[in-house]
């Protein structure tokens, strides 16, 4: 793989699902542990793991889960008249910081694995990591523990309170505050949603759609991305014309549309993004 298709993965970072909630929050969380570790260089596990296997992926998501229902019990068990910083938001924002960049190493393969089987590994464990967190922004008794703190932490910094507030807010649009049979139609409609997010997913995963390109309509993108496609074809009536054969995945569309050159490429491509 060249250096500049390295660099150009390197600066990528995938933000699906209830995962990509985790973004809003972690310049606070990471700003808490380091005034907290002031003296450490790097803040554990904050580099994101791109080459795990399908059973690695599957294990890191279980101890994800794990970990996070520890801490989310730890909170909810605070009684609600000594609600504090350290004990209700210290915790929850060293748990975003730490596991943000471990739930991108499970969900990030799903877009640039060549195995079918890490693929599929990587969407079944950011399905059961949104499940996972979908419940804790469910959970009444984290949400009363939260909504305490509101009322009583006045001593907390703008980023706390902000963060707080923003938690609080989770915990409603979630409908935790909300009557029986309106709950009731939220995880009716939510489920639906999860499951045609997913199905589009598998749909992306299986297509094996793909166009036809010469050579100059090709120019400029990498040949170590061209080697990955597949192979040459020999097509034409008559004066026969060699073509490469490109798989309209979504990471190829990325690619070769930062890439390309021709402008008969541009056209065809546009044939594929219609059907897509």
């Amino acid at each position: 793989m060249g250096k500049q298709q390295k660099r150009d993965r390197s600066n990528l970072i995938v933000l699906t699902g209830a995962a990509a909630l985790l973004a809003i929050a972690v310049n606070f969380a990471i700003s808490a542990i380091n005034s907290k570790h002031r003296k450490k260089k790097e803040i554990p596990g904050s580099n994101v793991r791109v080459n795990l296997t399908a059973s690695e992926i599957l294990k890191l998501a279980e101890s994800i889960i794990k970990k996070s229902k520890q801490v989310h019990d730890a909170v909810a068990s605070v009684p609600l008249d000594k609600v504090a910083y350290v004990n209700v938001i210290l915790p929850l924002a060293d748990l975003e910081a730490q596991q943000f960049p471990l739930i991108q190493s499970c969900v990030f393969p799903k877009w640039l694995s060549a195995s079918e089987d890490v693929r599929k590994a990587s969407a079944e464990a950011e399905r059961k990591i949104d499940a996972h967190i979908s419940m804790c922004r469910k959970r009444e008794d984290i949400y009363r523990v939260v909504k305490a703190l509101t009322v009583t932490g006045d001593g907390l910094s703008t980023d706390a309170k902000n963060f707080t507030h923003f938690l609080v807010r989770e915990f409603e649009r979630n409908g935790v505050n909300l009557t029986l049979s309106k709950k009731e139609e939220l995880q009716r409609l939510t489920a639906n949603i999860d499951e045609l997010s997913m199905q589009y997913i598998h749909n992306l995963d299986d297509d094996c759609s793909f166009l036809l390109f010469t050579d100059m309509e090709l120019e400029g993108l990498p040949p170590e991305f061209l080697k990955l496609q597949g192979n040459r074809l020999i097509l034409g009536c008559g004066n026969f014309m060699l073509r490469q054969k490109l798989i309209m995945k979504l990471l190829s569309i990325t690619i070769s549309k930062k890439k390309k050159k021709r402008k008969g490429k541009r056209k065809k491509e546009k044939i594929i993004n219609g059907i897509m």
